[in-house]
C-alpha cells in the first residue's frame, strides 16, 4: 500500500472533485480545514443545517446529544483545536453553549461555513472500479442532489449518533429514554428515577435528577473509577504533558492512581462498587459531583438490571425498586449507513484502523474522529486531519501495507489485553502517545523503516509493546 495517488492536478484525475467530506461536526470541521489549507478541491455534505454536531442542542441533523446542564469533562486548553485556541477568559470547563459558539466561530474564521452543502445527507457510498481493491479507482457518493465521484473520502460523521439500548426480560411500563434524548432535569421532578450506566452522561444525568427527583438509583454492571475534574487545584487532565508519550504506561498508570487516591479516595470508600479493573483499563468517568451526591445519599448505587415488571425493576442482587423514569446511559453504536455491509461494516463498534484513521481494505478512505481518549478527542481530530492532508498532497508517505497490517494486529491485541472487554473500548488511545504517533507519521517522507524501533529485532519490539499495554 503506497501513498495515495493525487492524480492529475490539471484535470482532477477525472473526478468531480478530489475529495468528499461527510459531516460538519467537530471532526468534519477539522477535516475540511486541512483540505482548505492545502488547496485541495472537495465537496462537503452535512445532513443538518448547522455546524457543531452533537454539541448543538438545537441541531436538526438528529445527532445532537447536548443537554441544558452539559459542560466539558476535559479542560479548555486540552479540548480546543491546536490551530484555534478558545478565549482565555472562558472557564476551565465551558458549557455546550460556548462550545457551539466555538465551532461556529472556527468555521467562520477559516472560511468553512460557505463550503458546506447543508441539509444534504449522504445516502450511499460505492467504490469505483480500479486496478487494485475496490475503491482504488475512487468513490461515488450519492445524495438527494445526485451522484458525484471523488478520489478521496473523509468519513467524519461521528460515532455517537445511534444510541445503544440493551434488552432485558419483561416489560417496563414507565417513561424511558436514552441519554441521547435528554434535555433538561425538570423531567425528573418528584419522580423515582433509575439511570443505567456510569459513563460521563450517566453520571451527569443522575446528578441532575438528584436535584429534583424523589429518589435516584444509578445502576452499573461493574465498578468504575471516577476522576475528579480538579486535583490539587488544577484540572486533572492538565497533569499530563507531551512527555507522557515517553513514559512507560505502567508508571503513568501508577502516577494517576496515586493522584486520584490522594484527591478523591477509592471508589468503594465513597459508596461506589469496587471496580474489577485498574484505573485506565476502562474508559474512566470524570465527575466532581457524583461522589458527593452518593455520599449525601442523594444517589443510590445498584447493580445491573435483571428484569422488568411494569414499573418495578428487579436487579441481579435480588433487590427491586419502583421506577417512574428510566434513562439508558448505555453508549452508542457506530453507524455508517451509507456503506454497504460488504464494503465496510463496523459491527460491534469494531474498527481496526491503522492509527485509527485508515484500513488497507478501503483505498483512499480516511476516518476522522473515530477515537476515544481520557479527555477530549477534538485536538486529535485536527492532528488526524493534518496527517491525512499531508498524505493526499504527498507531503508525507504512508507506511508499506505489511507494516500497516502488523500495526493493526498489534494494536488490537494490546487493547484486548489492557481494556475491559466492551464495545466502548474499540477505539481507545492515550492522548499524548497518540499525538506523538501522528506527529511521527507526518514526518515519514521515505518508505524505509522509521526510528529506533525499526532497528531493533522484531521479537524485542513486540516485548516492548506488551510491556506498555
Amino acid at each position: 500500500m503506497s501513498t495515495p495517488d493525487t492524480g492529475s492536478e490539471a484535470d482532477g484525475g477525472g473526478f468531480d472533485a478530489q475529495a468528499c467530506v461527510i459531516g460538519a461536526g467537530p471532526s468534519g470541521l477539522a477535516a475540511a480545514k486541512a483540505l482548505v489549507d492545502r488547496d485541495i478541491d472537495f465537496d462537503w455534505f452535512e445532513k443538518g443545517s448547522m455546524v457543531g454536531g452533537l454539541w448543538r442542542i438545537d441541531n436538526d441533523n438528529g445527532g445532537a446529544a447536548a443537554y441544558q446542564t452539559l459542560h466539558l469533562n476535559s479542560s479548555r486548553p486540552l479540548t480546543q483545536y491546536p490551530s484555534y485556541p478558545m478565549p482565555a477568559q472562558w472557564p476551565d470547563y465551558p458549557s455546550h453553549r460556548l462550545m457551539a459558539t466555538y465551532f461556529q466561530d472556527f468555521a467562520d474564521r477559516f472560511g468553512l461555513t460557505e463550503r458546506i452543502t447543508f441539509n444534504t445527507p449522504v445516502e450511499h457510498v460505492e467504490p469505483l472500479p480500479g486496478p487494485g481493491r475496490p475503491g482504488s479507482g475512487g468513490w461515488s457518493v450519492t445524495t438527494p442532489a445526485g451522484t458525484r465521484t471523488y478520489r478521496y473520502l473523509l468519513v467524519a460523521n461521528g460515532h455517537h449518533s445511534e444510541p445503544h439500548i440493551p434488552d432485558f426480560p419483561g416489560h417496563f411500563t414507565g417513561t424511558w429514554f436514552h441519554a441521547h434524548d435528554y434535555l433538561e432535569p425538570e423531567v425528573f421532578a418528584e419522580k423515582d428515577v433509575l439511570v443505567l450506566g456510569v459513563g460521563n452522561s450517566g453520571m451527569d444525568v443522575a446528578c441532575d435528577a438528584a436535584k429534583l427527583a424523589d429518589r435516584v438509583l444509578l445502576a452499573t454492571r461493574h465498578g468504575v473509577h471516577v476522576l475528579p475534574k480538579y486535583a490539587f487545584g488544577r484540572p486533572i487532565d492538565q497533569f499530563g504533558s507531551p512527555l507522557s508519550a515517553y513514559l512507560p504506561f505502567p508508571l503513568e498508570r501508577r502516577m494517576y492512581e496515586l493522584m486520584v487516591r490522594l484527591s478523591a479516595g477509592r471508589p468503594e470508600d465513597r459508596g461506589l462498587p469496587k471496580p474489577d479493573h485498574r484505573l485506565l483499563s476502562a474508559h474512566p468517568t470524570v465527575s466532581s459531583d457524583l461522589l458527593d451526591r452518593v455520599g449525601h445519599g442523594d444517589i443510590e448505587m445498584k447493580p445491573n438490571i435483571e428484569r422488568f415488571d411494569g414499573e418495578s425493576v428487579h436487579f441481579v442482587d435480588g433487590t427491586s425498586a419502583h421506577v417512574d423514569v428510566l434513562v439508558y446511559a448505555t453508549g452508542y453504536r457506530v453507524s455508517l449507513p451509507f456503506f454497504d455491509a460488504d464494503v465496510y461494516d463496523p459491527a460491534g463498534n469494531a474498527m481496526p484502523l491503522y492509527q485509527r484513521v485508515l484500513t488497507p481494505e478501503l483505498p483512499n478512505v480516511f476516518f476522522i474522529g473515530f477515537v476515544q481518549t481520557v479527555g477530549s478527542n477534538i485536538p486529535l481530530m485536527e492532528m488526524q486531519s493534518e496527517w491525512v492532508g499531508d498524505l493526499i498532497t504527498g507531503a508525507c508517505l504512508l507506511a508499506p501495507e505489511p507494516e500497516i497490517r502488523r500495526w493493526i494486529a498489534a494494536d488490537q491485541a494490546a487493547m484486548s489485553r489492557r481494556y475491559v472487554r466492551s464495545g466502548r473500548h474499540t477505539m481507545q488511545v492515550d492522548f499524548w502517545r497518540y499525538a506523538h504517533a501522528l506527529s511521527q507519521c507526518r514526518r515519514r517522507t521515505s518508505l524505509e523503516p522509521q526510528g529506533l524501533a525499526a532497528r531493533l529485532p522484531r521479537a524485542l519490539t513486540e516485548r516492548l509493546s506488551r510491556a506498555s499495554a
